[in-house]
């Protein structure tokens, strides 16, 4: 289920640079009212794999059509923002997920400034058609990290990199055995990865300015992926690469004439 919302600005102007654990913390809260047990589940455990939890959520960069960027702080020059929201398909949450975030105001922000807005429209958007050689765009920084067992370094990875495919593949493996419960079919391919524009680099910042500030390096560009398409539609929904219910790997489908 994706969700795009139009906000609409009521009161503030400046936003934190660094804002989306602040909205992925405010997008919690709006769950929390509609159903505390589920949101419990979504931000604790999400579907388990071993020691390994995915949230299958994900959301966007705000969309913002005119700003300015002021040191840390983002200054906000239009009159309405855009969002997008997706989950993956769990028919027991959509009803009360589009009534918990249509008419209502959302606060995003820190200690130092903060916006609120409002929803002004919301819109169900329709499911693509999910096929074996899709072209994406990202609307919020992909990030993956390759991790070492024998330490706890890791290497956050540009796409660029041969091992980026092969762990966006392991990923969607990963997230599919947690949200399903079994085994990918052995048949099904690997999934390859095309670029179609020079990724742009974005460090994102969270908990900014916190003792547990974390600094992660995602990043933005246009790309064909061929593979399952049930592995297609589970990066889509749900989000690509890691640290989805952070705001991280939400793309849209691109048609190319």
């Amino acid at each position: 289920m994706r969700l795009k919302l139009e906000l609409k600005l009521v009161e503030g102007t400046t936003l934190p640079c660094n804002y989306m654990y602040e909205l992925s913390s405010c997008l919690y809260k709006i769950l929390n009212e509609g159903n505390p047990e589920f949101t419990s589940w979504l931000h604790d455990s999400g579907f388990c794999k071993g020691k390994k939890a995915f949230k299958l959520f994900t959301f966007s960069n705000l969309y913002i059509p005119r700003f300015q960027i002021e040191g840390d702080r983002l200054r906000i020059l239009a009159h309405a923002i855009r969002l997008i929201v997706s989950f993956y398909p769990i028919e027991a949450i959509d009803a009360f997920v589009i009534g918990l975030f249509r008419n209502r105001r959302i606060e995003i922000g820190d200690r130092k400034s903060r916006v609120m807005f409002e929803v002004s429209t919301l819109e169900r958007m329709p499911e693509p058609e999910f096929v074996s050689r899709m072209s994406f765009k990202t609307l919020s920084p992909l990030f993956l990290e390759e991790q070492f067992s024998d330490s706890r370094r890791t290497v956050h990875l540009q796409p660029e990199d041969p091992k980026f495919a092969a762990l966006l593949h392991l990923n969607l493996l990963e997230k599919y055995r947690a949200f399903y419960g079994q085994e990918p079919e052995s048949s099904w391919p690997e999934t390859r990865l095309h670029l179609l524009s020079v990724p742009k680099a974005k460090i994102i910042a969270l908990k900014a300015g916190t003792l547990q500030e974390t600094r992660v390096k995602g990043y933005m560009f246009r790309f064909e992926l061929e593979g399952q398409p049930e592995l297609l539609r589970l990066g889509y929904d749900g989000g690509f690469g890691r640290l989805n219910s952070q705001g991280f790997g939400c793309v849209e489908v691109m048609v190319l004439c």
